[in-house]
Formats: C-alpha cells, structure tokens, sequence
C-alpha cells in the first residue's frame, strides 16, 4: 500500500478539499490559482454549501459542489476532479455554472437579477482534443474580436493534469506547482515535499497518510481505489485496442488505396488503347459512372 491516499479517486479527491476539517488546504489552493484575476481577493474562509443537494448526487464522482468562499466580495465556486473524458463535457461544466446562478435567484420583482460570481474549476486527468497542449484552460464572458471581459460573473479554468510539466520538486518554485506536483504524485510518493518550507504540506502529509485513517475511512478508500485502477485499466484496455483497430484500418485502407491504384491505371490504358467506356466498364467489372469519372479526370 502506498504511503498517501491517491487524490485521483473520489474518495481522495474529496477527502483532502472537500471536508470541513481540511477546508485550509482548497482556501489555499484557489488563493494560488486565483492569485493573479483580475479584481480577486484572497480567501480567508469558505462554507461548504447545500449539503442536501450533495447527497442527491452522491453517485457523481469528483465533484465538490458549491463552495461559498468568504471575501470582500463573495464567490461561489464548483470544483470537481475527472479521470476520462466524457460527452459533452463543456456543456456539462457550462449547465454547472448556469445552474449556480439560477439557484441565487429570488421570488419577486425586487429582485434586480445581482448574483455572485460563479467559479467552476476542473481538474482532469485527460485532455480535451480542442485544447491537448494546453495544460491550464481559462474560459470568461468576453468580446470576441477585442477579447475584453464583459462580465466577471462566469468563470472556467480547467487543470489538464497529464500536462503537467514539472517532473521534479525543485522545478517547483511557485506554489501552484507545488500543488500540482504534488496532486500528480502523491500516489507513489514517500515523503511529502516541500515540508519543510511550508507547513501546510507538512500537515498534509499526516492527513493524506493512508496510515492515519480510520478502519471505516480505509474501507472506503480501498474501495475507492480499486474502482479507480477499474476504470484507469479500462482506458488503458481501449486504447490499446483502438490503436490496434487503428492499425489494422490503415493496413485495410491501404489495401484498399492499391486496388484502386491498379484499378484506375487498368483502365487508364485501356481508355489509352482507344477502348469504348462501355466496353472498359465491362472488362473492369464496374459500372459505366465510375469508368467515366476515370476518364474525365484525364
């Protein structure tokens, strides 16, 4: 068993950002990710938010769901951690901010339709083909030509983690890498870096410790991990089987390419020879329209 709990299972992932008693460790996380938007204010608290409403969707791995963070002006974030890709995964993260914002609406015509920004940060362990060099993706509300911002209310930043680019500790100088570096190894890791530069890791290190759970949190966590290495085999398994499938298509495809190579060169000579098209198409063993094509790309 490894020394700490892998955070790419739902069971990690929440376990470390999605509890009360380690709430520390998601304030300062987004304080490093958001240090640099425009117009953002640090962190000094946050509320886990609708607890109801988590339980209904208990069966949605990865997703910590409303966080209300205390600033001077007040955010609300949905953070979430995917190990595949999915169908309309934008649309997914889009229908999440969307349904944020209508869940601060109120009843009555007082109601001057002033809501709180809505922050969806998406960690994914897998890349999406529109953006696959790009290892952070920030999406707003701008103007297209000009880019300018025209609303600060909707925000999207998603994390590709299999981009990462740092494969060392000390390639790591800004915090946010620390972070990064450490959510991408801390399944095969023996010690926790950085511990001794900042102590929140150092408190990390005995949180994250499959060693320090309870016998419950184990169970959990051990089942946790075996779904996880499922669907990580899974992915694996298909795309080998895909690269596979790819290769006996190129094979079959080239097959293909060369047969018609031959058969378009056949018929080029026999055009040459001064044949009637009908008479081609019937040595050929094809029809008179595709003789014709042939002749009149001559």
């Amino acid at each position: 068993m490894s020394t700490y709990i892998n955070p790419m299972t739902d069971f990690g992932f929440k376990y470390i950002f999605g509890r009360e008693e380690s709430k520390d460790f998601l304030i300062d996380f987004l304080n490093n990710l958001l240090k640099d938007e425009p117009g953002f204010d640090t962190i000094i608290d946050l509320q886990y938010l609708d607890k109801e409403k988590s339980r209904r969707r208990k069966r949605e791995r990865g997703v910590i769901y409303d966080i209300h963070c205390q600033t001077t002006n007040g955010k609300r974030f949905t953070v979430e951690m995917q190990n595949s890709s999915q169908n309309y995964y934008i649309d997914r993260m889009v229908y999440y901010a969307s349904k944020a914002i209508v869940d601060q609406g109120e009843v009555g015509s007082d109601w001057l339709y002033e809501f709180e920004p809505i922050y969806i940060i998406s960690f994914m362990n897998f890349c999406l083909e529109q953006f696959k060099d790009e290892f952070r993706i920030d999406a707003a509300l701008c103007d297209l030509r000009t880019h300018q911002p025209i609303s600060d209310k909707q925000r999207y930043i998603f994390i590709q983690l299999p981009l990462f680019g740092k494969d060392k500790p000390e390639d790591c100088s800004e915090k946010i890498d620390q972070w990064f570096y450490i959510f991408n190894n801390m399944s095969t890791m023996e010690t926790m870096p950085f511990t001794q530069k900042d102590r929140l890791f150092h408190r990390l290190s005995s949180v994250a410790s499959y060693a320090n759970l309870s016998d419950e949190d184990k169970m959990d966590y051990d089942a946790d991990l075996k779904a996880y290495r499922d669907i990580v085999g899974q992915l694996s398994f298909a795309k080998a089987e895909g690269r596979e499938e790819g290769r006996e298509e190129g094979r079959e495809e080239g097959r293909e390419e060369g047969r018609e190579e031959r058969e378009t060169e056949m018929i080029i000579n026999m055009m040459k020879a001064g044949l009637p098209i009908e008479q081609i198409a019937v040595i050929a063993n094809m029809a008179v329209d595709k003789v014709r094509k042939v002749f009149c790309k001559m």
